[in-house]
This record gives C-alpha cells, sequence and structure tokens, in this order.
C-alpha cells in the first residue's frame, strides 16, 4: 500500500543550486511563493504565533521589540508583521537576512516603504550577532531546504540570538501534498522555478516526529510542535 508520508527526498531544489536561473525568475518565483503564503494561511499563522509571543511584552518607539528573520526571501514576513504590528500598536524593529544575494535585493525593494525593517546579507548556519540579540527570531519555510545536520545547526543558532522566543514554521511531507501541488504549480505558474521547487519541497520536508528529533538534538526546551492546515507545521519556544 503506498504511504501518505514518504521517504525524505535529498534532491536540491533549483534556487538552492549556486547559478543557473536570472533574478527575473528568481524574482518570479519569489513572487508566487508570496501567493501562496498569503492563500493558503502562512501570514495568518505567523501572526497568532507572533501575537503569542509578544504577550506580556511591552514596547515603545524607544525601545521596540527587536525581531530577526533568518532566510527572509522576499521580505513578506516581515511585511506582514510590521502591518499588523502598525495596527496593533506595537513597535517592531525586524532585521531580515539572507544569504542569497538576489534574495537581499528584491527583499530591500519589497521592504523600502517600511522603514521598521532591515534587509541584509547574512548566512543562518554563522548569523554574526551576539547571543540573546533578538527578542524574538523567526524562520519561515526554510528548514526543509536543508539536511538534518545542516537543520540542527541553524536551529541552534536561532536559539542562540533569540532573548525571548523563537518561531520556526515549514512544510510537513505529505504525497498528498505533493500530488496538490504539483497540478497546482502546473496550473498558475509558468516559471520553471515554481514547478520544479514547489512539488519538490513538499518532499524535502520533515515530519513532526521528524522535526521533534532535529529540536532534541538542537538543544532546544520549552517549545512545542504544532500542526497547521495546508500542511504546515510550527515549532515555537519561549527562552523565558
Amino acid at each position: 500500500m503506498m504511504s501518505w508520508v514518504p521517504e525524505r527526498r535529498r534532491s536540491l531544489e533549483l534556487i538552492d543550486l549556486p547559478e543557473g536561473y536570472s533574478r527575473p525568475e528568481f524574482a518570479g518565483n519569489l513572487a508566487d511563493i508570496r501567493l501562496v503564503n498569503r492563500f493558503l494561511g502562512a501570514y495568518r499563522v505567523v501572526l497568532t504565533n507572533i501575537s503569542a509571543l509578544l504577550r506580556g511584552m511591552t514596547s515603545s518607539a524607544e525601545s521596540p521589540v527587536r525581531m530577526l528573520d533568518v532566510a527572509t526571501g522576499s521580505s513578506d514576513i516581515p511585511v506582514a508583521i510590521v502591518k499588523w504590528a502598525r495596527q496593533q500598536g506595537i513597535a517592531v524593529a525586524i532585521t531580515a537576512v539572507d544569504k542569497n544575494h538576489l534574495a537581499v535585493s528584491v527583499a530591500a525593494d519589497i521592504a523600502r516603504p517600511y522603514p521598521e525593517i532591515v534587509v541584509m546579507e547574512a548566512d543562518g548556519f554563522s548569523l554574526p550577532y551576539k547571543d540573546a540579540s533578538f527578542d524574538i527570531v523567526l524562520c519561515s519555510q526554510t528548514l526543509h531546504h536543508f539536511n538534518e545536520a545542516d537543520a540542527v545547526k541553524i536551529l541552534r543558532e536561532i536559539n542562540r540570538v533569540a532573548a525571548f522566543g523563537y518561531f520556526i514554521m515549514d512544510r510537513r511531507r505529505s504525497r498528498f501534498a505533493w500530488l496538490l501541488i504539483s497540478a497546482l504549480t502546473r496550473i498558475f505558474s509558468r516559471n520553471r522555478l515554481t514547478r520544479h521547487d514547489g512539488p519538490m519541497s513538499m518532499l524535502r520536508s520533515y515530519t513532526v516526529a521528524e522535526l521533534s528529533a532535529l529540536s532534541d538534538k538542537a538543544g532546544l526546551t520549552n517549545r512545542e510542535i504544532v500542526r497547521k492546515p495546508f500542511w504546515l507545521m510550527v515549532l515555537s519556544g519561549k527562552k523565558v
């Protein structure tokens, strides 16, 4: 009988290759990801969890909540947080980093209308920040790009630079989700990267049990992993 949770694929996504795509093609792929995040509820999941992490914290223009978004892509998650924070009267200062220089370029353009966001190029495996530099550290739909050893490394770095809490969202591996994403990317996108990487990302994703084991190896404590609709899962925790 075919398993609805297939073995994890090791093949790289095209955007993880050192070259082979143009800036317009890469920007088009990021635009497709923003659409997926919008219509499949990723923003809602992020804001719900950020609201929970912020409970009990205070902020002001002089002392905003400091956030770091690791592997920010096109910085759409920080933008969604800033829009929400403005409505809630919460002062935030978000540093959005990515090691891909094309992503940094696209993210800087999108984040330009939001002075609360600073976009920088940085490697998530070796973040150029001191311990506990940020109140909250985020990482969205990125962990599946890494093998187990590298996933543990980035989880340790996220935990190291977080002073109060962290929030990590990614996809859950599923054969049904792979079939659905394969169909949707061919219907709604003509972008070569989207058509290849969208389905592949579902096969490279971890399960809840696998993510739990990775977080244990990374030394994350006082944490929980919650399943979310549309094959998302959230690993979050407070350090204080």
